[in-house]
């Protein structure tokens, strides 16, 4: 039987063979491999995908074919560039967020959602970096300053001080000052229109030893005020003490002290005024003086004022007592009590 025409044939099934990537012997003709056409579909990687694979174990960990972690990888203490090769790949958008602090320049201090949390699609991570020198952002407004300050870096503190004639957010005061270096925090004052409540148009919850508190105008070393509020023991020499609901919404009480015109020339009171237990102020009142006062109510649940006037009969008169509180903290409805 004659075998060269099966033989041959046998070979150009090899050479079919080639086309597709094998090969009919160890060493096949470059026009071969060449002709190759571009259209032909595969699946398989190319040559070079494959070198490239064998080289980088972790490429086909960050393939975007690859399945999404379940939780997220912790970034903190590492890089920008060392978190964006892992989440680059796997198509999630970074933020950067930068923040003076003592760690080395360029070092992840914090990221959103932290390390454990579900996987997400979007991180923010908060990049340590060298201080810069303190801006002067006095005269703006709250707003615009703190973006100059955060944009550098800058933790920002808003300290509000109550003022109704000045404009609402307009920063007056800084610390540290513009200038400074080597520091991370920067507190601002800024201007807030407050949200007023007398405290003669309060309703006290509780009063011990001391007579009807008498809201209205009372008079104080000659002078006069219209929301004053007239405190009067009522066991002579006694303390007497009220009670009123300030339902942690006020930040400042302000007002003036003094003893009732009509008192004993010889009298002298006392006046001392608790937030939750905590002494905020005490004053002592001679006859013919008034004494102002300011005291820092914040978070306040309950405030209590004891009253008390000694060496001659009299009264008291809170002049214009004012709790004042932001308009994001205080209930539109009046506080009251039984």
């Amino acid at each position: 039987m004659n075998t060269k025409p099966s033989r041959w044939l046998a070979c150009v099934g090899l050479l079919a063979v080639l086309v597709t990537g094998s090969a009919c012997s160890s060493s096949p003709p470059a026009a071969i491999a060449l002709s190759t056409p571009s259209t032909t579909p595969s699946t398989t990687s190319s040559p070079s995908t494959s070198a490239s694979a064998a080289k980088s174990p972790t490429a086909v960990s960050t393939s975007t074919s690859a399945p999404l972690p379940d939780i997220m990888p912790d970034f903190v203490g590492g890089s920008v560039e060392e978190a964006e090769a892992v989440l680059k790949p796997l198509n999630v958008r970074i933020k950067t967020v930068n923040l003076i602090s003592a760690e080395p320049a360029g070092t992840i201090t914090a990221q959103d959602p932290v390390a454990g949390a579900d996987f997400a699609q979007a991180v923010t991570l908060t990049v340590s970096i060298a201080p810069a020198t303190v801006p002067d952002v006095t005269q703006k407004t709250f707003g615009t300053a703190k973006d100059t300050l955060t944009r550098l870096g800058f933790t920002v503190k808003e300290n509000p001080v109550f003022d109704e004639k000045l404009a609402d957010g307009l920063v007056i005061a800084q610390d540290p000052p513009a200038g400074a270096t080597n520091a991370a925090e920067v507190t601002l004052n800024v201007v807030r229109r407050p949200v007023v409540a007398y405290l003669a148009d309060m309703t006290y919850v509780t009063r011990t030893s001391l007579y009807e508190p008498a809201p209205g105008t009372q008079k104080a070393n000659g002078k006069s005020y219209s929301h004053g509020l007239l405190m009067t023991p009522s066991n002579g020499n006694s303390t007497g003490s009220v009670e009123y609901d300030f339902s942690r919404q006020y930040r400042q009480l302000t007002g003036e002290l003094g003893l009732d015109d009509k008192s004993g020339s010889s009298a002298a009171g006392k006046v001392e005024i608790y937030g939750d237990g905590r002494l905020l102020t005490q004053v002592d009142i001679p006859f013919g003086t008034t004494v102002p006062v300011d005291a820092d109510v914040t978070d306040v649940l309950r405030l209590k004022i004891n009253v008390s006037v000694v060496d001659g009969t009299g009264a008291v008169v809170m002049g214009d007592f004012r709790a004042q509180g932001l308009q994001s903290e205080v209930s539109t409805t009046t506080t009251s009590g039984g």
